[in-house]
């Protein structure tokens, strides 16, 4: 297989990659790149030109904003497929629709259509209790992530939205890992993580639940009951509230000299089933 035959391969979920093999597609001129990265996280999907428009031109469009936008798709185009020319009626993958465009491309070659269709996978295997193969999903779906999504675009503002929605799914997949953790009894494995996790994001209250129960299965109950009182003091300073009702009742459950992995508990512990670490 010559290189050219080879697919391309689009990443988003860190700084943004076109590559063919062991060659860089990416465009280096900054318009160009944002084009190419908005139709990537929108595969197989029409994208109005209006739409495009008004992402790459945040502050305002041009009267030539359409003409520059020919020029470059005709340019990324030419960068994706070397050898083609616009005499040609159709690109192999960035097709042109009435008033827009459509980046074809098959699940293989986008790093977030595999993450997705990973976390659902796991997401599945979790509710039928099947934590191995749900660790197995997570840890793939974990790895195809290098850092932070379109780390080398953020600046631009044009993505805010996208690159909320894309670390809300990340940090979805985590929380299923940490139950998985739980379920195999590692909890004690999670503890600082989750630690650090309910620093970052002080009004997720199901990382404070999950710190609680890891604290519980790492013998640590007391340390628990603190985890409850900084939740208790982050929710009402950041956002003037108290904890909900499962926290609450976790912590109550704690307070008690109650097993949260209890069966009469479990609704509380989420995917949990082993109770302690004596039990793996």
């Amino acid at each position: 297989m010559s290189l050219h035959d080879e697919p391309l391969q689009f990443r988003v979920l860190g700084t943004f990659e076109i590559t063919r093999g062991n060659r860089r597609c990416t465009p280096t001129a900054p318009k160009q790149r944002a084009l190419l990265a908005l139709l990537a996280l929108h595969a197989n999907e029409f994208v109005a030109t209006r739409r495009i428009v008004d992402q790459l031109w945040t502050r305002g469009a041009p009267r030539s904003a359409i003409a520059a936008l020919h020029g470059y798709v005709t340019a990324v185009r030419r960068a994706l497929t070397p050898g083609w020319n616009s005499s040609r009626n159709s690109h192999p993958i960035l097709n042109t629709r009435p008033a827009g465009y459509v980046l074809c491309l098959e699940p293989h070659q986008l790093d977030l259509t595999r993450f997705r269709e990973l976390a659902k996978r796991a997401q599945a295997e979790i509710a039928v209790g099947d934590c191995a193969r749900a660790r197995e999903a997570i840890a793939a779906a974990l790895g195809l992530w290098r850092g932070a999504p379109l780390a080398d675009l953020r600046e631009t503002g044009v993505f805010d939205h996208d690159i909320s929605r894309l670390e809300k799914e990340y940090l979805e997949l985590l929380r299923n890992r940490f139950d998985v953790m739980l379920c195999h009894g590692d909890g004690h494995l999670a503890v600082r993580e989750l630690e650090e996790l309910c620093t970052d994001y002080p009004l997720r209250e199901r990382f404070h639940e999950q710190l609680m129960l890891a604290l519980c299965q790492a013998d640590r109950r007391a340390d628990a009951l603190t985890a409850y009182a900084r939740a208790y003091r982050e929710l009402s300073s950041h956002a003037g509230i108290e904890p909900g009702p499962r926290l609450r009742a976790m912590h109550q459950v704690i307070l008690s000299g109650d097993d949260p992995f209890d069966r009469g508990h479990r609704h509380l512990a989420g995917a949990v089933t082993r109770r302690s670490p004596a039990g793996r």
